[in-house]
């Protein structure tokens, strides 16, 4: 039996009467901060930052719907309302805006010197850690006010083992790439990426309307 939250979201999924104007300078401040970015000659954080989290996570959205979708009960995570746009059942724009950026700040704060310890801790797996933790306590927030919800025990307070996974591998993987990957890699990861992603997109959400 779907869930109240997987109803609710189903009846908000892409319903452009929701929108609101503060859309815009959401949309507006996220441009400036790539903009400023690339005209720094930050080319390599900013091109990064932006695919690693918001393009790959639309293909991890399109499998949460998919999971609520095969078992007619919920998907992982749901954002049920009190969105302008709901794209997915998990995944509304204030989220996407959010990845937008988020990948970015991870980035930003990683000391120049590999090397570097804080605390006694190598800085490339310190800071993951500060932001998966920074990341898990707002998801908490979010489901204790009822905005996020989680229906399925395993992933669900004070099961969180699988979301701190979640969150810690994908920061881990943003660092080695970014320490790794020159720009030219990144530019064809991040091609590839997109391709996956509209490809999830244009097969489940607009031909089979599975998402």
């Amino acid at each position: 039996m779907v869930t109240e939250a997987s109803k609710l979201a189903l009846e908000n999924l892409r319903n452009t009467a929701n929108l609101q104007w503060y859309v815009i300078p959401l949309l507006l401040i996220a441009i400036y901060i790539y903009n400023n970015e690339l005209e720094k000659g930050r080319k390599e954080e900013a091109l990064l930052g932006i695919f690693w989290f918001c393009i790959p996570g639309v293909v991890l959205e399109i499998i949460n719907a998919l999971v609520l979708h095969f078992t007619q009960y919920s998907a992982l995570w749901t954002t049920p309302g009190n969105s302008a746009f709901v794209i997915y059942v998990g995944w509304n724009v204030e989220i996407a805006f959010l990845a937008a950026v988020v990948g970015l700040i991870n980035i930003k704060s990683l000391p120049k010197d590999k090397n570097q310890k804080i605390f006694g801790i190598p800085n490339r797996i310190f800071f993951p850690i500060v932001w998966t933790g920074i990341s898990v306590f707002i998801e908490v927030m979010l489901n204790l006010a009822g905005i996020l919800v989680w229906d399925w025990w395993f992933w669900n307070w004070p099961n969180i083992y699988f979301i701190v996974i979640w969150w810690m591998i994908p920061n881990l993987i943003l660092v080695w790439l970014y320490d790794h990957i020159n720009l030219n890699g990144k530019k064809k990861l991040a091609i590839v990426s997109v391709i996956v992603a509209l490809s999830f997109h244009v097969v489940f959400a607009m031909i089979l309307h599975w998402v």
